[in-house]
C-alpha cells in the first residue's frame, strides 16, 4: 500500500477499503476495494459505492473521497 494511500471504512459494512481510482458506473461514486486483495487482477473484487458511505480510517481532515 502507498503511504498516501489513504484507508476507508464503509458505514455499517467492511473496513480496510482504498479508493482505486477507476470511474464509476452510476455517476457520483466512487470504486473501492479491500486493502490486500489482488483487484488489479481480479476487477470482481471491485465495487462501487456513494462517497457519503465511506468514513476515513486515518485522522486526517481532508480525506473525504471525491466522485
Amino acid at each position: 500500500m502507498d503511504a498516501l494511500t489513504r484507508r476507508y471504512r464503509e458505514r455499517g459494512g467492511l473496513d480496510n477499503l482504498i479508493l482505486v481510482g477507476l470511474p464509476a458506473v452510476t455517476p457520483g461514486m466512487v470504486r473501492v476495494a479491500r486493502i490486500g486483495e489482488d483487484w488489479q487482477a481480479h476487477p470482481e473484487l471491485v465495487w462501487q459505492v456513494w462517497p457519503n458511505d465511506l468514513e476515513p480510517m486515518d485522522a486526517s481532515p481532508d480525506s473525504e473521497p471525491q466522485p
